[in-house]
């Protein structure tokens, strides 16, 4: 059991016979089922901070209670922030494992490349060990791990060009329940059957037609209940892109693993100055066709709040409306629904 963070591609996990787990996920998970301010508050009583990020403070509360499957390692990337870090950190004393970081180069770095895989090939030694595999079988792994991914790439890309169109009927506020798919099973058999049968669904039940608001979502949703997309719905209008779904890589080679991964993870807009996010984003907004774009502030969140004006001003200068609000993804308890209703209502009427 490895438990990762977002952007630690789970190509290098499954490859090595380990089993990914993505406990920034689960917060999400214990979020839906109403939980997450039990374990926020467990955290609080283990002197973490109330500034810190809530996914990773629910996270912690879970882990000190013994709510989550125990690690034999911790993996992390130092990207998209800190936060998995510190609390990785933190749980390696807990659980008595080793921690692994891998410090991404910024991408403009001439030797980034070779630098990034060689800390790849570090972590894979260490899962190797774990799972008992020489160096061929360490080979063999990641590259029917690769054709896999490379596999599921080709499905997802076509859910993709499917989202562009008038007719499709999957929803952003769906889609964004995907990203554990896209985090943790590429690489698996799961990851191709996942997104071929969700490409096959599309396709065949596409009806929606024009009249619907196109509205991209930024960074994550409130994963407990709320009335957001209720009121999305009564103007007419539906998640047709959001930030975290979408494939940033090229297909890899599986003759290369360590390479190719690195790649794969220098790819994502996340890595990098804000610019670089919000060119991803106005790009995004231009393919998607969108009549406005959400962008949530999940309370915590230093790179995505700190970077949202940035992205405001690159989707503006495309003539996207943006409007940003202030929110916690996992905890219920800091979501203003009245104050958040009626700024939402209000920007909707004033895009149609």
């Amino acid at each position: 059991m490895v438990w990762c963070n977002l952007l630690v591609p789970s190509e290098l996990v499954h490859g090595l016979g380990c089993l990914p787990f993505y406990p920034e996920m689960a917060a999400a998970v214990v979020a839906s089922a109403g939980l997450a301010p039990r374990f926020i508050d467990r955290a609080v009583e283990e002197e973490f901070s109330n500034d810190a990020c809530s996914y990773h403070r629910c996270l912690l509360g879970c882990a000190v209670e013994g709510f989550l499957p125990e690690p034999d390692l911790l993996l992390s990337v130092n990207y998209p922030c800190d936060s998995a870090v510190l609390s990785f950190a933190f749980l390696s004393g807990l659980y008595g494992v080793p921690h692994l970081v891998v410090d991404v180069p910024l991408p403009e770095q001439g030797e980034g490349l070779s630098l990034l895989a060689g800390q790849l090939e570090e972590a894979a030694a260490e899962m190797a060990r774990l799972s008992g595999r020489n160096r061929d079988a360490v080979l063999k792994g990641l590259a029917e791990a690769i054709e896999l991914s490379n596999r599921a790439l080709v499905y997802l890309r076509r859910v993709e060009e499917m989202r562009k169109r008038d007719d499709c009927t999957l929803d952003g506020k769906d889609a964004m329940g995907n990203l554990s798919v896209l985090a943790g099973c590429m690489g698996s058999e799961t990851g191709v059957e996942f997104y071929r049968l969700l490409a096959e669904e599309l396709e065949e039940r596409g009806c929606r037609g024009p009249s619907s608001l196109r509205i991209m979502w930024m960074h994550l949703k409130p994963w407990y209940a709320q009335s957001i997309f209720q009121c999305l719905e009564r103007h007419g209008a539906r998640l047709v892109c959001e930030e975290y779904t979408h494939a940033t890589w090229e297909p890899m080679d599986p003759g290369e693993p360590f390479a190719s991964l690195a790649a794969k993870l220098l790819s994502h807009f996340l890595v990098g100055p804000a610019e670089r996010r919000a060119t991803h984003l106005a790009r995004l907004a231009e393919e998607y066709r969108v009549d406005g774009a959400i962008h949530f502030n999940h309370w915590g969140c230093r790179q995505s709040c700190a970077s949202a004006p940035v992205v405001k001003m690159a989707l503006q200068e495309k003539g996207v409306p943006v409007l940003i609000i202030d929110g916690d993804c996992v905890d219920r308890r800091e979501y203003q629904e009245g104050q958040i209703s009626t700024r939402l209502e209000a920007f909707l009427e004033s895009i149609k």
